[in-house]
């Protein structure tokens, strides 16, 4: 930004025919002090008087004049001692971010679709792709797990009887933590995979122990054939040997609170079935975020007096019954609970553009 004592006619860059002398009056000479003020640059606001039909002479002296203006000089001085702090910028460009989102949120909700998740029977790729992946739009997937036959060789016994006695790592005492979900690393514990499915059997409906995608870690390698059974997505997912998918199982009751993920996903219901709530990204701004990718909502007991924003958000809700599929795309928000025993697969290894992790930031 130049100064008025770096001011210089050289700075003016304008092409085009002389314009015609014309007077200049009050209204220019106050929009020429208000652009000096602002610490518009001087070429900028000399070429715009010349394209409004001033000569250039006459442009640059007005601005050279005004730049060394004492009333012009104390008004910057002004607006200095009153610019907007950091935390007000940062403010204001979120205000304008929810207002975006608004205008978009607004535009969805006038379809006659807005709050259905579609069912589709085993789109083509490219539909997949086009009208549901590429859009951001969730989407039940039936029939493509048709050729599966995992309902018998998935069930609990069988997979009791193939790798009960392996250690495998699940979630434990999640009741005993209300803020479960996000302590998750603290409640990793081990035990024979028989002991856990004899939990799961006999619990009855309980949120207590849980196989999630997190303790995916160590369950890679301690159940490594069970993904041999796993025929591949071809139609939606890429081969990628270092990434066969997540497991979850667990009892009916068990919960994964509203959040939202870093990737999109396409969850496999194998066994069970399982309730999801969904929240359109565009909602941000009424979900109370609070921490990474979790929000202060309790879809099962919203709270309208701590919460009174989230009064008005679109809660789009899907059964997911076995052998269906859902695609949950990046940044839309997520709660699940397990209507029944349930064994679940969930993916990210689509064959198109699926990291946006090395961006995300939190506030």
């Amino acid at each position: 930004m130049s100064n008025a004592g770096e001011f210089s006619s050289s700075s003016v860059s304008y092409t085009g025919q002389s314009a015609q002398p014309r007077p200049i009056h009050f209204e220019w000479r106050k929009w020429v002090a208000e652009n000096v003020a602002l610490e518009r640059e001087p070429g900028f606001i000399i070429a715009h008087m010349v394209k409004s039909g001033f000569d250039q002479e006459t442009a640059t002296r007005e601005v050279r004049e005004a730049m060394g203006h004492p009333y012009v000089a104390a008004l910057r001085k002004v607006m200095a001692a009153v610019a907007p702090t950091k935390d007000d910028q940062a403010e204001y460009k979120l205000k304008k971010r929810d207002w975006v989102l608004k205008c978009h949120l607004l535009n969805a909700r006038q379809s006659p679709g807005f709050g259905k998740i579609a069912r589709l029977r085993r789109p083509s790729r490219q539909q997949f792709l086009d009208e549901y992946y590429a859009l951001s739009r969730p989407v039940v997937i039936e029939g493509a797990m048709d050729d599966w036959d995992l309902s018998t060789r998935w069930s609990l016994e069988n997979l009791k009887a193939r790798f009960g006695s392996r250690v495998v790592e699940v979630q434990a005492n999640r009741s005993a933590d209300a803020q479960y979900e996000r302590n998750a690393a603290k409640l990793k514990t081990q035990m024979p995979f028989a002991q856990f499915v004899d939990i799961v059997q006999t619990a009855g409906e309980s949120n207590n122990y849980y196989m999630t995608g997190g303790n995916s870690g160590r369950n890679w390698e301690a159940l490594r054939e069970i993904w041999e059974d796993v025929p591949l997505l071809s139609e939606y997912l890429a081969t990628d040997p270092n990434n066969p998918g997540f497991l979850w199982i667990g009892p009916a009751g068990t919960v994964t609170p509203l959040h939202h993920d870093l990737t999109n996903g396409l969850l496999a219901q194998v066994r069970g079935r399982k309730l999801f709530r969904l929240v359109s990204p565009f909602e941000i701004s009424s979900v109370y975020n609070d921490q990474h990718c979790f929000s202060q909502i309790d879809l099962d007991r919203p709270d309208p007096e701590r919460f009174p924003l989230f009064k008005d958000v679109a809660v789009h809700e899907v059964a997911l019954n076995p052998g269906e599929l859902l695609l949950v795309p990046v940044g839309w928000w997520h709660y699940v609970r397990a209507l029944d025993e349930s064994v679940m697969i969930t993916f990210n290894n689509f064959p198109f553009r699926n990291e946006f992790g090395s961006f995300y930031s939190t506030y």
